[in-house]
């Protein structure tokens, strides 16, 4: 019998986005015997939450709404800093570990996915000894330095984790995360993901990018990419496993970049069909996309996105990223000594 119990986090920004994916992940994965949501619930509207609960209802998949009260409340009292206006992704960390689940196996998805494929492999992966499963963040690898993790370390996207409950309560990750967000550092610049794995890198498994594919591999090319994020085999896939993968991804991760993303008005993002296909199955097939102010510099990054050669565009975008990085951890350990 196959299981997969599915947690997401949404505010009500993100409802409809994060409708799309459950509705590409139900589309896909038919023949798994029982699929079980839960949302962590951060104020989504009445009408979001009953257009999930009509397409859950739709593929005749359960669906249940956490509320998430008592874990804002730990983050406010451990004085951590929304991001970007919101707790939202800090939710997971503290929902996990009390999460009614029917097995111990859960797949926590961030919104922002689409499943083009079928995902009934990670019912039976092993886990054992790990307290999740994960692939490689495809980020600066200067990146790792900035939070005291060594540049040949692993470090993983935790859009997608394929969670052990059983070894997470074990290893006593949630008491741990408490433990280093009151006396060590309350603030991170990519939040959850930096905490898990500055903490747990090592009990983490190395998932198949097929589970979590970069978007950013067809925006500016494989070769480019790992260039442009100084990414190597030792502590990253090889040029292989991407291409090979890049071909039919069973879940592709919609990551933002000068293209936009595929719901918003001015996207020019290579993902933009399969989320329309997926949004037209959808109870929001009709929902308006975000219309999005854009700012100067991203205007301008847009045009020598189209405009440059890719010989020319990588490496300014990497000074770029980099720049950027760097400015914004800066800012987010200042606010967390504020």
């Amino acid at each position: 019998m196959s299981i997969l119990n599915i947690l997401y986090q949404s505010n009500d920004y993100y409802g409809p986005i994060t409708g799309v994916s459950m509705t590409s992940l139900m589309e896909n994965n038919k023949d798994i015997d029982f699929i079980n949501f839960f949302v962590l619930d951060d104020k989504i509207s009445d009408e979001n939450k009953q257009k999930m609960e009509t397409v859950c209802k739709q593929y005749g998949r359960p669906i249940t709404f956490v509320n998430t009260d008592k874990i804002l409340k730990t983050l406010k009292d451990l004085k951590v800093a929304p991001f970007k206006g919101t707790y939202t992704t800090y939710f997971k960390l503290f929902a996990l570990n009390d999460l009614p689940v029917e097995n111990s196996r859960i797949l926590q998805l961030d919104g922002d996915t689409i499943v083009d494929g079928s995902l009934k492999g990670l019912c039976d992966t092993d886990l054992k000894g790990y307290v999740c499963a994960a692939t490689y963040d495809c980020t600066m690898n200067s990146y790792k330095q900035m939070i005291d993790i060594p540049l040949t370390d692993k470090y993983y996207n935790c859009g997608v984790l394929l969670v052990n409950q059983n070894e997470w309560r074990n290893y006593k990750c949630q008491d741990k995360i408490v433990e280093h967000l009151s006396k060590v550092r309350n603030g991170y610049y990519t939040v959850d993901q930096d905490i898990i794995n500055v903490l747990f890198r090592d009990r983490i498994k190395y998932l198949s990018l097929t589970y979590n594919f970069n978007s950013g591999f067809y925006i500016y090319g494989i070769k480019e990419s790992l260039k442009m994020y100084d990414l190597k085999p030792e502590y990253y896939s090889t040029y292989e496993e991407i291409e090979k993968v890049m071909k039919s991804p069973k879940l592709i991760h919609c990551m933002g970049a000068m293209t936009g993303r595929p719901w918003e008005q001015d996207s020019i993002h290579p993902q933009n069909k399969i989320f329309d296909h997926y949004r037209a199955l959808s109870p929001w097939k009709n929902h308006e996309k975000v219309k999005v102010k854009r700012k100067l510099i991203f205007k301008i990054q847009r045009a020598l996105y189209q405009m440059l050669p890719r010989a020319l565009y990588i490496p300014l975008h990497r000074i770029g990223q980099r720049h950027y990085l760097s400015n914004m951890n800066q800012s987010v350990q200042k606010a967390s000594r504020n």
